[in-house]
């Protein structure tokens, strides 16, 4: 599937392997366990310019997103085509349903976090698109 370039919403599915403190700009540092994370944003500019960006490891941090790919591998990703802002509703529906790194990429909203975890790669996928309910969403799958 090639990865469309309408504005969007998505959540990038990122697996670590092994435990890692990673310090996360201002946000400070964070221990993160062996794993898979989701983490929820917004696509303003197009799905793809945003994929790609996440997918390329020569970048210039900008995001909380930019510290944590450093150490790890976006295995997937999500997404609705929409150009309506439910990267929040997504997020919060998850908050209620799984562990969150909290202050993760919420410096312009008023979420508890938009990066989610669970040590299964089935369960997180399977909560992340039941939290894009009722939206319709997509996944597209990384190759290393």
């Amino acid at each position: 599937m090639q990865i469309p370039t309408q504005k969007g919403v998505y959540a990038l599915i990122i697996e670590i392997s092994q435990k890692n403190f990673i310090t996360v700009g201002k946000l400070g540092g964070f221990l993160f366990e062996p794993g898979f994370y989701a983490y929820i944003g917004s696509a303003q500019r197009g799905l793809r310019i945003r994929f790609k960006r996440h997918l390329n490891k020569e970048k210039k941090k900008q995001w909380h997103i930019d510290y944590l790919l450093d150490k790890a591998f976006p295995y997937a990703g999500i997404f609705s085509i929409t150009a309506d802002r439910i990267e929040c509703q997504v997020a919060q529906r998850l908050a209620t349903r799984l562990p969150f790194t909290p202050g993760f990429g919420v410096s312009d909203c008023n979420c508890e976090s938009h990066l989610f975890y669970h040590p299964q790669k089935d369960i997180l996928q399977k909560e992340v698109i039941n939290a894009f309910c009722p939206y319709l969403c997509s996944v597209i799958l990384f190759s290393k």
